[in-house]
């Protein structure tokens, strides 16, 4: 398969992602990224981009991991 580049905003910052991945898969993905960044940063606004950006990470593999729990995996 063939690499593409595909830019997407997260936090206000603009990431050029190469991946064999389709470029609507990318940019759901920082979508799915940068609206748990939002959200967050919403419910604590003292965070910074660097701690909110850490916390979105722990939700998205918590939900990651439940859904393969979920699956039987």
């Amino acid at each position: 398969m063939q690499l593409q580049r595909t830019t997407i905003h997260i936090a206000g910052q603009d990431y050029t992602i190469v991946s064999e991945e389709p470029a609507d898969h990318v940019r759901e993905v920082g979508f799915l990224v940068d609206s748990k960044i939002r959200e967050i940063r919403d419910q604590s606004p003292h965070l910074d981009a660097r701690q909110a950006a850490v916390l979105a990470a722990i939700q998205i593999a918590s939900d990651h991991v439940k859904t393969k729990r979920n699956m039987g995996e």
